[in-house]
């Protein structure tokens, strides 16, 4: 099989060129792809008022398009006249439907994005819904900028949506730290938990326009994510019953590939291509239980580099943090308990060669430690040496009768 093709764009073209939308729609609710995602960020970005009838319209010329997206050849076109055009079963713009909620009038509104669509003689015109005019034309408050030379290059539809979210988040504390005269840590990020389902459905994953129930679910004061997911699962077996999905299973209904194919995508593209970057923690309704959110670290590349001892800190996920207990139970031939085991690992900074170079001290002492715990936690951060023979009550000039070691463990196991 023949090697895709990287695609190559004119950052020169992209370079200084902005598009602004609302908070609202930002978070909105809805599928479409990638390519439309993108050429809607292209079009507002130039797009004029029709004072007549109140939408937003948008030409975009064959050339234009050509330079912003990459040198292609007809393929390019084809995939803009499938966009508008698209064969049977396809969705085309004109089905790209969104549910968000107004900011103005706090109500859930469903609508089409682009009411009116053409592409002839190499140029493409648009015409935005009219409800959605105020929020993109001269936008004065809850808006977020972005910058078309670090969207347009994005790979994947799913980090597409999560650079808008995340940097939307990220702007609005921004501006709130900033009003408050409050000076953050380069180091400390801004944080956002999302509900797992909500991000799914902002992501185009779980799309609440295949399903009357979801919609009506969304409308209510208080959202009940769990019953969106069961709804969600209906409708992935209803598709399978009439032939449109073999399996029966709600898209990324397991977590491991809906990390795989979206937060760990968006967190490589991010990195690589943003102003910002991100780390995650998902967040299990108790220890081995069902993910139910997402807590997302948002740092930003250009200020806040988080540094010790010039080594990059990497967020553990509460899943490496549990397989990190697990290997120290394998490690520390000892009746611990869990909450102990994990004092061990905090004070070893989750870094197992810590906690295998205190524990093959303790077990040269020929078993005169009474507190393991509270020994291998002092091992640990006093950084005792590799073991040697061993006088009497000394061990590397160290008396055990020094420390009280249930009261360091004490503090550190309850802490």
């Amino acid at each position: 099989m023949a090697k895709k093709k990287e695609q190559s764009y004119d950052m020169s073209v992209l370079k200084g060129r902005q598009y602004s939308k609302s908070n609202s729609l930002i978070n909105a609710k809805g599928t479409t792809s990638l390519l439309a995602q993108k050429i809607f960020s292209v079009g507002i970005q130039q797009a004029q008022l029709d004072e007549r009838t109140g939408q937003l319209v948008t030409t975009l010329h064959g050339g234009d398009l050509r330079r912003i997206f990459g040198n292609k050849g007809g393929s390019f076109y084809e995939h803009i006249r499938d966009l508008v055009e698209p064969e049977k079963e396809k969705a085309s713009l004109l089905d790209w439907r969104i549910i968000y909620t107004n900011d103005q009038t706090k109500e859930l509104e469903a609508l089409n994005v682009v009411t009116d669509c053409k592409f002839k003689d190499g140029i493409l015109e648009m015409r935005y819904n009219n409800r959605i005019t105020d929020q993109l034309y001269q936008l004065k408050e809850n808006y977020t900028m972005f910058s078309l030379e670090e969207t347009i290059p994005l790979k994947s539809i799913y980090s597409y949506r999560i650079y808008e979210i995340l940097k939307s988040e990220f702007d609005k504390q921004s501006y709130i730290a900033h009003k408050r005269g409050e000076n953050m840590d380069n180091s400390e990020p801004y944080i956002l938990v999302m509900n797992l389902t909500d991000l799914k459905l902002r992501l185009g994953i779980i799309d609440p326009n295949e399903n009357k129930e979801i919609i009506n679910a969304l409308k209510k004061s208080n959202i009940d994510f769990d019953y969106i997911e069961q709804l969600s699962q209906e409708t992935a077996e209803r598709k399978r019953d009439k032939g449109t999905n073999k399996t029966g299973k709600a898209k990324y209904s397991v977590f491991s590939t809906f990390r795989k194919n979206t937060l760990d995508k968006a967190k490589e593209e991010l990195d690589e291509m943003t102003s910002i970057r991100f780390e995650y923690e998902p967040i299990k309704s108790g220890r081995g239980g069902r993910i139910h959110s997402i807590r997302f670290m948002i740092y930003d590349k250009r200020q806040r580099v988080q540094v010790v001892e010039k080594k990059q800190i990497r967020i553990l996920t509460q899943d490496e943090k549990d397989e990190f207990i697990d290997n120290l139970n394998e490690i520390i031939d000892e009746k611990l308990k869990i909450k102990d085991l994990r004092a061990i690992a905090e004070a070893a900074e989750y870094d197992l060669g810590k906690v295998e170079k205190a524990y093959a001290v303790m077990s040269s002492m020929g078993g005169r430690v009474d507190n393991v715990t509270g020994f291998m936690i002092k091992a640990i951060r006093d950084g005792y040496d590799e073991p040697v023979k061993a006088n009497k009550n000394r061990f590397h000039g160290f008396k055990q009768n020094t420390y009280d070691f249930d009261e360091l463990e004490r503090q550190l196991v309850d802490n």
